[in-house]
């Protein structure tokens, strides 16, 4: 371990009648090794947790002397930095605002961009209520044929339920023959629905679309093909 020697100097005066009176003061002390203040490299730090801790403390001392060279030298001083993250800071004497009004290209704006500006956005709002006003078009017109198609339902329905209630004796040719097609129609759906629970009831065999005719149909004389509906069909007509 080599040796170093470490001097240290205290001097007091005082100017009295009698003369200075100095006082120096003067130790050494030897088994200790420093290599003193070291240079910071300038490099990137490597790690970005280390990178910000050092610029947390960089900026606080940035703005520190700031502050001094303002209060020392009567300046007026604008400082804005940015974190790695992209968060801004700012300092200023006597204001951020006031010194960057004070610059000649922020103060003066150029009035051909903002008039370029403006004439897009005109032109974007002019585009989009466009389209708003042909998509509320649109809108209506649906809505104005769900309601026509929703009226068409029911007058169907009660118009299919008069069928079914009046007298046969009643109905002309047209009215006869909506009702024969609502019939096969319910004829078909009921042929699949019973055949949906002998499935489900667990049969061996499945009704035959012949027994279901005839269960619903019977035995009809002047009728071959066994269908009701045909008979009251040809005797109207």
């Amino acid at each position: 371990m080599q040796g170093f020697s470490l001097l240290c100097t205290s001097e007091w005066s005082s100017q009295t009648k009698r003369g200075l009176v100095s006082l120096n003061c003067s130790f050494s002390m030897a088994g200790l090794s420093s290599k003193g203040r070291r240079r910071t490299q300038m490099w990137m730090i490597p790690g970005a947790d280390a990178r910000q801790v050092a610029f947390s403390k960089r900026r606080s001392g940035l703005f520190k002397k700031a502050r001094e060279l303002c209060t020392l030298c009567a300046v007026e001083t604008a400082l804005v930095v940015f974190s790695p993250g992209g968060k801004a800071f700012s300092f200023g004497h006597p204001g951020v605002d006031t010194i960057m009004n004070r610059l000649p290209n922020l103060s003066k704006p150029d009035l051909e961009a903002i008039q370029c500006t403006e004439a897009e956005y005109e032109a974007s709002l002019r585009e989009l209520n466009k389209e708003y006003s042909d998509i509320m078009e649109k809108l209506r017109a649906e809505k104005l044929r769900g309601e026509r198609l929703k009226q068409m339902r029911m007058e169907s329905q009660g118009q299919g339920q008069s069928l079914v209630e009046r007298p046969v004796d009643e109905l002309n040719l047209e009215e006869l023959l909506t009702l024969k097609s609502m019939l096969e129609e319910f004829k078909v759906k009921l042929r699949k629905r019973m055949q949906e629970l002998s499935v489900e009831a667990g049969a061996l065999t499945l009704i035959s679309a012949g027994e279901i005719d005839a269960s619903l149909g019977g035995s009809t004389e002047g009728n071959s093909s066994g269908d009701p509906c045909d008979h009251d069909v040809g005797h109207a007509s």
